[in-house]
């Protein structure tokens, strides 16, 4: 979220795709104010091996 509001505060309400219970994030550019429950983990697949594939850095 913080290359689309940089400078912004951002509060992110979802649900966890587990368990179904609510989790709130607040966060301000790279800075992460606030997370409930305190527990929570980020989870996210998405296919990063591709995304070097071209990439002067990593071939």
């Amino acid at each position: 979220m913080r290359w689309l509001l940089p400078g912004k505060e951002v509060g992110i309400q979802t649900h966890c795709l587990d368990c179904g219970q609510p989790i709130f994030i607040r966060m301000k550019d790279d800075k992460i104010l606030e997370v409930d429950p305190p527990t929570a983990v980020g989870y996210m697949i998405s296919p990063f091996a591709y995304w070097r594939e071209g990439s002067a850095a990593f071939n």
